[in-house]
Parts: C-alpha cells; sequence; structure tokens
C-alpha cells in the first residue's frame, strides 16, 4: 500500500529547475509520472521528466490518478486545472528570473525561434506578475499544500535541502537525492544570489 495518497506536483516556470527536482525526486526514492517522450538533449541533459497527457490538462484531467503516490511535472499556468478532489503537495521550484529569461531564450535561438528576440525588461516584468498570481492561486487552495524551492539555494546545498524535501513528502532517500544535483549542469548563472519573485 502506498502511504502518500497525494500527488507531489513538480511546478515552476519552464527552464527553473523543475527537472533537476523530479531528478532528485526520483533519486530519493519517489515514483515519478513520466513517458520520456521527449529525450535528453544538450539543455537537459540528465532528461526533462515530462508526461505528456499533462500539456492538456485544461481539457482532459482523467489521468491524474495515476499521479497519486508519485511526482509528475507541471508548469504553473495548468496548476489551476488540477482536479479538487485530490489532494496535491506542491513544490514551486524558483529561480532567478534573469536566469530563466536567459535559458528560454537560448532554448529559442537554438531552435531558430524569432521570439529569442523579446525585450527582456518587459518579459521579465511579466514573469514576475504570474508568479505573484501563481503564489496568491495556490495560498487559496485547501487541497494544494507548497513548498517553495530556491534553484540556487538547492544547487549550493543539496544536502539540507533534500533533507527539506523529504520531511515534505513524508521520507525520501536524501543521501541520494543531495547527490544527484550535479553544479556543473547550472548554465546562465548571473552574480547576484538573490531571488526574484
Amino acid at each position: 500500500m502506498n502511504p502518500r495518497n497525494y500527488v507531489a506536483v513538480v511546478s515552476g516556470m519552464p527552464r527553473s529547475g523543475t527537472s533537476l527536482m523530479m531528478q532528485m525526486l526520483n533519486s530519493g526514492g519517489l515514483p515519478v509520472l513520466t513517458d520520456n517522450s521527449r529525450a535528453p538533449d544538450t539543455h537537459n541533459p540528465r532528461g526533462y521528466f515530462e508526461y505528456e497527457p499533462v500539456k492538456h490538462l485544461g481539457r482532459d484531467a482523467s489521468w491524474i490518478g495515476l499521479a497519486r503516490g508519485k511526482a509528475v511535472k507541471i508548469i504553473y499556468r495548468l496548476l489551476r486545472y488540477l482536479p479538487p478532489e485530490l489532494e496535491y503537495r506542491v513544490i514551486f521550484v524558483e529561480r532567478e528570473l534573469t536566469d530563466v529569461f536567459a535559458s528560454q531564450q537560448d532554448m529559442l535561438r537554438a531552435r531558430g525561434d524569432a521570439a529569442a528576440d523579446q525585450d527582456e525588461k518587459r518579459i521579465i516584468a511579466a514573469f514576475q506578475a504570474e508568479i505573484s498570481e501563481a503564489r496568491a492561486w495556490l495560498a487559496a487552495q485547501p487541497n494544494m499544500h507548497t513548498m517553495y524551492a530556491p534553484y540556487g539555494e538547492i544547487i549550493a546545498n543539496p544536502e539540507k535541502w533534500a533533507g527539506e524535501l523529504s520531511r515534505f513528502l513524508d521520507g525520501l532517500d536524501t543521501a541520494a537525492m543531495a547527490a544527484s544535483v550535479d553544479p556543473r549542469l547550472r548554465h546562465h548563472r548571473i552574480p547576484s544570489p538573490a531571488l526574484l519573485s
């Protein structure tokens, strides 16, 4: 019998460190819901840990029962479509928004997407507004318990954050979680350690 009668949701902005978080949880012994449909690449050499049906959550949430007792990665914009009858523990990964922007632009450039030339200040302001809205919405959901996980601090002190995650998710292998964090995979770091939120 699985003691976790809830869905562990890893959320945040694209390129904020959600794949790293899924990797940590998987290493710690929490099953992850993924179909490996998106292959590892230079941007995420250890994989994306995505589950294709998540992209269609707004019109079909029938699969969500499969995620009970597991971790599933869901972008912050789709959280509001999660069925309210289930319990969720949300790990919201936060990263410097300038780093997020740089990483997203790098991926867009690699695809030859014209969106790679967007104005940084305008996009980051939009990011800040969306994150503030997501935080307010999460705080109002009685069936969702949220832990905010700062990407930069996780990279700097994986042992501490492995312990925090283990307590939040009812016990995981903290040593294995910490060992899975490779700071060499961190890209687009800017000098300031402060988080924008």
